[in-house]
């Protein structure tokens, strides 16, 4: 069959040379996948670091939204301390009267 592919497309015979050439050298092979784990592990961590990023971003945002509520509640119980207060005063003006 692979004569027959070469007659067809004399072009094929180099590239399967190459590719017969690279699989008798089983070391070279091995070198060349060894170099493409390294890059897919580097582009993994870099996406793990990426979507970490990303998640990180996302949560101090909540977490300021958070504080922002937060805030709100001390505030509206600081003016309900101070309404408690006053009422409490006029109470015993008129009990005092």
């Amino acid at each position: 069959r692979i004569i027959q592919l070469m007659e067809a497309y004399p072009e094929f015979g180099a590239m399967y040379a190459e590719v017969y050439d690279m699989c008798c050298n089983i070391e070279r092979v091995m070198q060349m996948y060894s170099k493409e784990l390294a890059e897919l592990d580097r582009n993994t961590v870099q996406y793990m670091i990426e979507e970490q990023e990303k998640l990180l971003k996302e949560q101090q945002e909540e977490l300021a939204q958070m504080d922002e509520q937060l805030n709100q509640k001390v505030e509206q119980l600081t003016k309900k301390d101070e309404e408690i207060a006053a009422l409490k005063r006029k109470l015993e003006e008129l009990l005092q009267k």
